[in-house]
């Protein structure tokens, strides 16, 4: 490789205005486009100069040599032109050949037909949820490099391994906060398209910080496949969760507590205000609402009950709405239980409703997906640039953690 290295020194000991006049004198450029153009061209002339100087190099001597050699070993002419695509554009190059079939260029390897990164690239892209059409025109278009569907999907195939490694990593033992909630994705099964349920699951771990712990498919969402979803994380090490916020799906509950006993189960306040919302009268939602607030807003169980039967009162003629609110105060008395700082973590499943809100941006408007592994890719892709930004603990956790210390003890202190 020296004889490579030091017969690039030469070419680029040349008087720098002299080359640039000749480039000028010999080529048409009128604009980038042309520039790029030539460039590629001056390129690929370079690099075929370079492979023909490694097996120079390989055979210990130039070409049309005279002299005695080494061993038997001859030139063999060349393979058959190959197109190599880079970021600067595409140009062609003839690997040579010798008789023994022993050269192995290093500049452009055989069988390579790219220089560049063209696979980060491509998962890049398909992370942030463009088409492998859109990604197809982006290479055309900004690198002048012609890749149709299948090589763009080949591009993409080595983050599978990735994948597999994540959706199968030992988990940690222990997280204080998860949430759970699904989403809905169109994935082709025998040939039709139906909207299959995605089990998204986040996590918040001893030091704060969130984590995706995975995502799963399957045709519903149902308390059923939430054990099953349990039952594995626990498999890969989780031992222990204090509290899991969550939507009203029937029999989750019951679900968790099979798989953990003595986890917290907490409903979503949100999703049971949207659920009052819905029977209100149109007229009067707003103000029902708001009022309605004020009791899960509350600073403690005494106030919040003071003020569920001023609501009570107030909407006696409102039967309807006023057993709703009768049912949702078990939820509300249950957060009543814990300070402010823990109340604001696990009284609502925003947190993982804007996770969902992220991956749908990767989802919709893609049409249907081929299967469930190519939906569970793009995703993964997405939680991979999520997760990079979340280098922060969640605000006032020190605070949580020291709570967390005092109401739960060694079930805290042992993990830190």
């Amino acid at each position: 490789m020296g004889f490579i290295k030091n017969d690039w020194r030469c070419i680029c000991s040349m008087n720098n205005k002299e080359i640039v006049k000749s480039i000028l004198e010999n080529n048409d450029i009128t604009t980038f486009d042309d520039f790029t153009d030539v460039m590629a061209e001056i390129q690929g002339q370079l690099l075929q100069t370079i492979l023909d100087s490694e097996l120079d190099c390989h055979l210990g001597y130039e070409k049309s040599s005279h002299g005695a050699k080494e061993d038997e070993n001859r030139r063999n002419g060349h393979c058959k032109p190959k197109e190599v695509k880079t970021k600067n554009g595409s140009f062609k190059v003839k690997t040579p050949r010798d008789r023994a079939g022993t050269f192995e260029p290093i500049i452009i390897p055989k069988k390579q037909t790219m220089l560049d990164s063209f696979e980060d690239i491509a998962v890049s892209c398909y992370a942030k949820g463009m088409s492998l059409r859109d990604i197809e025109a982006l290479f055309s278009d900004i690198y002048k490099a012609k890749f149709n569907k299948d090589q763009i999907s080949h591009l993409i195939s080595k983050v599978n391994v990735e994948v597999e490694k994540w959706k199968n990593r030992p988990l940690k033992e222990f997280y204080p906060f998860i949430y759970i909630d699904c989403l809905r994705v169109p994935i082709k099964k025998d040939m039709v398209s139906i909207k299959k349920a995605v089990y998204v699951m986040l996590g918040i771990d001893i030091t704060g910080h969130k984590e995706i712990i995975g995502v799963w498919i399957d045709d519903n969402e149902s308390a059923t496949f939430w054990t099953n979803v349990l039952e594995e994380i626990k498999g890969r090490g989780v031992e222990d969760i204090l509290f899991i916020s969550m939507d009203g799906l029937t029999g989750l509950k019951e679900a968790i507590e099979v798989v953990y006993p003595i986890t917290i189960t907490q409903r979503c306040v949100v999703h049971l205000t949207r659920n009052i919302y819905g029977i209100c009268p149109k007229k009067e939602a707003k103000e029902i609402i708001q009022e309605f607030k004020k009791i899960y807003k509350s600073p403690d169980k005494s106030t919040a009950e003071f003020n569920y039967n001023s609501f009570v009162d107030k909407y006696v003629d409102k039967k309807n709405v006023v057993k709703k609110v009768q049912d949702c105060m078990p939820h509300i008395y249950q957060i009543m239980e814990y300070p402010a700082e823990i109340r604001h973590i696990i009284y609502t499943t925003n947190p993982i409703e804007s996770v969902n809100s992220t991956l749908r941006k990767v989802t919709n408007g893609k049409g249907s997906f081929p299967s469930d592994e190519s939906v569970i890719k793009v995703l993964y892709l997405r939680i991979d640039e999520l997760e990079k930004k979340w280098t922060k603990a969640i605000p006032n956790w020190s605070t949580v953690l020291s709570q967390l210390c005092d109401l739960f003890g060694d079930r805290i202190t042992k993990h830190l």
